[in-house]
């Protein structure tokens, strides 16, 4: 058996790299990559890997009715869903692009995405764009490359890489099953998949039912729930340094509470700097023999100045950069390290809270059992182009709403009483944070990986599809109707390899 990844990006790299993931898959297959590290990140995984085959992913020059059709079935998915999925706020984060030719491109899509804002014409621009993508230039040498790798399955680590689409694409044309995966909880609402695929992996049984509102045209069998590996370093002690050394290493006290702030980028939470500040501010304010220490942990992606004021102005916050090895800000450009997995861990595992703008990260702290407040106040002067109410509208936040799992602070004075009361109760939403876990991520959490390698296995031992084959049929060896794993498989193709 054969199994091919495409990993674009450094979300990708994290779930899928820095993971046991591929030494699961090894175990009864060869692996080949396609990627787009840098030289230096290449170097460091091949040494892990020796065993794996790594190929560049072609860079390939979208064409214009590409880009146009990609970026229609986004704008198509909003106008289909406005009310529903709060559309002002989202067209909002899409502002229109300065230079005249990319406004041109986007004015033709958002034009196209409004005539599509049902779902049999959003169907119909998925076809489309795959056509345009199976016409290009370079598609002929793409399924060249493929069909001489021959694997029997291609797995697409973001479902919304557009570097990853012409590739993803040849594979479908020479019929080799492909695979999707929805890389973040609040990814689906945001707008059409880039990437085409026969089969999808997701991290939830409300993760499937939210792939089917949003392509009715999808067989259910078609979707796998696997959870997802970014949590698996959670659980694993090897990861895990004691807090002596952990508090010595960030200038911190192991005795005192420690209060994780975490950063947004900075589209998406530009009164971040102030947010940080007034948290400081108020810590400040607590009797001494209460009072937490600051740990601060920015985006990744955040390689600006922003927050060097504030931390000049409060020198007893401590600082957690992230180790990943970032370019020019964008999340397709920065690339995570193994070194960061575990440093996060050890944030996660040595903070007893953590303070933010609608983050992720309120999940991994309640992964371990610990308590999370959510920013929602406007800062006097704020930045940005809406007011962070219209944050919390955006579609994935619904079921925070609903079951509550997090504090909320609607002012800056309320957050010296939430912090000491998170300390001092942090089972408060105990029940809340995991039933929000159990509704977004399939358990056991730490077998994500040998799920997903399982899911591979099966769309790999199916018959292929005959070539140029529009959507996938059946997967014989398919999941359950609730997408859980089945444990018979149809019997292996006769020219698979192991290795």
């Amino acid at each position: 058996m054969r199994v091919g990844l495409v990993i674009a990006d450094g979300v990708g790299i994290r779930n899928f790299l820095c993971s046991n993931f591929i030494d699961l898959v090894r175990a009864d297959a060869s692996v080949v990559i396609w990627h787009a590290l840098s030289p230096s990140t290449l170097s460091e995984h091949q040494a892990r890997y020796p065993q794996v085959a790594w190929k560049e992913i072609p860079q390939i020059r979208e064409g214009i009715a590409a880009r146009v059709l990609r970026q229609a079935k986004v704008y198509g998915q909003l106008y289909w869903r406005y009310e529903e999925d709060a559309g002002r706020v989202q067209f909002g984060m899409r502002p229109w692009a300065r230079r005249l030719p990319p406004r041109i491109i986007q004015a033709l899509a958002r034009g196209l995405g409004r005539w599509a804002a049902r779902p049999r014409r959003l169907a119909t621009l998925d076809r489309l764009h795959a056509r345009s993508l199976r016409h290009a230039p370079e598609a002929q040498q793409l399924r060249a490359t493929l069909a001489d790798e021959a694997p029997d399955v291609l797995f697409c680590t973001h479902q919304r890489s557009s570097r990853a689409a012409p590739l993803m694409q040849a594979a479908r044309d020479l019929g080799i099953p492909t695979a999707n995966f929805i890389y973040s909880w609040d990814n689906l609402p945001k707008g059409r998949m880039a990437v085409p695929a026969d089969a999808f992996l997701v991290w939830s049984a409300f993760m499937r039912e939210e792939l089917l509102t949003y392509y009715p045209e999808i067989d259910p069998s078609r979707i796998m729930v696997t959870g997802s590996p970014q949590f698996e370093p959670y659980f694993d002690p090897a990861l895990r340094v004691p807090r002596k050394a952990f508090c010595a290493t960030h200038g911190l006290d192991p005795e005192r509470a420690i209060v994780c702030f975490s950063g947004d980028d900075v589209s998406t939470s530009p009164n971040d700097p102030r947010y940080l500040e007034d948290l400081a501010a108020a810590l400040r304010t607590l009797p001494e023999s209460e009072r937490p220490q600051l740990l601060f942990r920015r985006c990744p992606v955040d390689t600006s100045d922003r927050y060097d004021s504030v931390l000049e102005r409060f020198p007893e916050i401590s600082v957690s950069d992230p180790l990943w090895q970032a370019s020019d800000g964008d999340w397709s450009s920065v690339v995570p390290t193994p070194a960061d997995i575990a440093l996060l861990s050890n944030v996660v595992f040595h903070c007893a809270l953590v303070v933010n703008v609608g983050s992720t990260m309120a999940m991994d702290f309640a992964i371990l059992g610990k308590p999370a407040i959510y920013i929602a106040y406007d800062p006097p002067n704020p930045r940005g182009i809406f007011p962070i109410a219209d944050i919390y509208r955006l579609p994935h936040f619904r079921i925070v709403d609903r079951l509550q799992p997090v504090a909320w602070a609607r002012t800056a004075n309320a957050l010296a009483d939430l912090v000491r009361d998170a300390l001092q109760h942090p089972s408060a939403h105990a029940a809340a944070r995991q039933a929000w876990l159990d509704s977004h991520i399939r358990a056991p959490i730490d077998e994500a990986s040998q799920r997903c390698a399982e899911a591979l296995r099966q769309l790999a031992r199916r018959q292929p599809r005959s070539p140029h084959h529009a959507s996938a049929g059946r997967v014989r060896s398919q999941p359950g109707r609730d997408g859980t794993l089945s444990s018979t498989s149809s019997p292996k193709r006769s020219t698979q390899r192991t290795g």
